[in-house]
């Protein structure tokens, strides 16, 4: 690669970034992972009332008619942009805290 190309990748590295950063902040703001856990949780209480159905009408009973293995849709570049979101969450709030804590110093 070229000087010039490189530059412009690292120029714009930290806008994109930065987008990763607030598309996963926004889809947890919004709830999307709540959401997800209420489904597994109506999911859950769904195998509970087919155990009691089952139990009262004396079929055979084993665990795994009731347990659903979900499936890991996650991938490596899906949790390593999680925990850079989170790195990055957590850098900017200190940051944040800190300038506002020389302000509040300055103002005193």
């Amino acid at each position: 690669m070229s000087g010039d190309r490189m530059k412009k990748i690292l120029k714009y590295f930290p806008v994109l970034l930065i987008i990763v950063f607030l598309g996963l902040y926004f889809s947890y703001q919004n709830g999307y992972y709540e959401s997800v856990i209420r489904d597994k949780m109506a999911l859950t209480n769904q195998n509970i009332e087919k155990f009691e159905q089952d139990v009262k009408d004396g079929h055979d009973i084993t665990l795994d008619d009731y347990f659903i293995q979900e499936k890991n849709y996650s991938t490596k570049a899906s949790s390593i942009s999680l925990k850079v979101s989170n790195k990055l969450e957590n850098i900017i709030d200190s940051g944040i805290k800190y300038l506002f804590r020389k302000i509040a110093s300055v103002v005193e």
